[in-house]
């Protein structure tokens, strides 16, 4: 009787022992897949087809670095928030959201982001984001002054990326930043080595518009038109007579119209030491701006003439 107590004992013990073995082991695994599962969700950002030698004014990728931006994520085809207004900051060589770590769930994730995560002044409405993946916003009294263009503005863009799961974006969400604003540039290509200039004025320019990305076109404009007055100032005034055009000024964005063309140039020429001054140069190039593409403008002046042309090989999607 003590013997077969003695063989109960030992498989009660055998049991028990391969009981717990087999709850860790199952345990194990369950942490185990839970944790692969478990995949964070990260962020590739870039700024579409960025144009070189961009300024202050317009956005490239070091400047979306230095600035971040704001992220949201809904469901598929609703509105619903998974990430909800969450700032997003560059910690090289990543991209960090702010209250990490945020998991992929088992459905898909339409994401929506603005730049910079601060919202300039003339964004005055908006961004909305709608379940028909939709963006709209206002923009109000654009700076029409080079100094109101200057490096303190900085330019708004948006960036859309549908459907995004663990699996597609499981190295980071593309998400790729469009320039809903048109960019224009000035240049001189050549003078009369006597003449200097004093401003350039594009005349009727509307700096008001309501952007709706699934129109066609996608902004219309408000308000009254305005002049968008650029003073220029030593060097960048007077041209050296290189062989190369210079640019004048920065770069500056417009809201997307038909432009009516009219350019209106004040001048100063040194004729035989006397200083003679040519308030209204003005020509008429019509342009239709188009969102995210830059213009650049050429000029030719004399004391009596001036002549603006716009170089198709300038023209192009930044």
């Amino acid at each position: 009787m003590a013997k077969n107590l003695k063989y109960i004992a030992l498989w009660l013990l055998v049991t028990l022992l391969a009981s717990a073995c087999s709850k860790d082991g199952a345990d194990g695994n369950e942490v185990t897949n839970r944790n692969e599962a478990k995949k964070e969700i990260g962020i590739k950002p870039d700024v579409w087809k960025m144009a070189e030698a961009t300024r202050a004014t317009t956005y490239d990728n070091t400047a979306l670095q230095s600035d971040g931006f704001t992220v949201y994520a809904y469901t598929a085809e609703s509105i619903t928030p998974y990430i909800d207004n969450k700032t997003v900051s560059y910690d090289a060589p990543n991209w960090i959201i702010t209250g990490r770590p945020y998991y992929w769930p088992a459905y898909n994730l339409d994401f929506f982001a603005y730049a910079p995560a601060t919202l300039p002044s003339y964004i005055t409405a908006g961004p909305a984001y709608t379940s028909a993946h939709n963006v709209t916003f206002t923009c109000s009294s654009l700076p029409m002054t080079n100094a109101g263009q200057g490096s303190s503005l900085k330019e708004f863009m948006f960036g859309m990326a549908l459907g995004q799961n663990g699996e597609n974006a499981g190295s980071g969400v593309p998400l790729q930043f469009q320039h809903p604003f048109a960019r224009i540039k000035l240049q001189l290509a050549a003078s009369h080595p006597n003449v200097t200039i004093n401003s350039i004025t594009f005349r009727g320019i509307y700096n008001n518009g309501d952007y709706d990305h699934s129109a066609s076109p996608k902004w219309s404009t408000t308000g009254g038109a305005t002049d968008f007055e650029l003073t220029l100032e030593g060097a960048a005034a007077v041209f050296d007579n290189n062989s190369t055009a210079k640019q004048i000024g920065d770069d500056y964005i417009m809201i997307p119209q038909d432009w009516t063309g009219v350019i209106v140039v004040n001048a100063d020429c040194l004729y035989w030491g006397e200083k003679k001054n040519y308030p209204s140069l003005t020509t008429t190039v019509p342009t239709d701006w188009q969102p995210g593409y830059s213009y650049t403008y050429t000029f030719n002046i004399s004391p009596d003439d001036l002549k603006v042309e716009i170089d198709d090989t300038f023209t192009e999607q930044w």
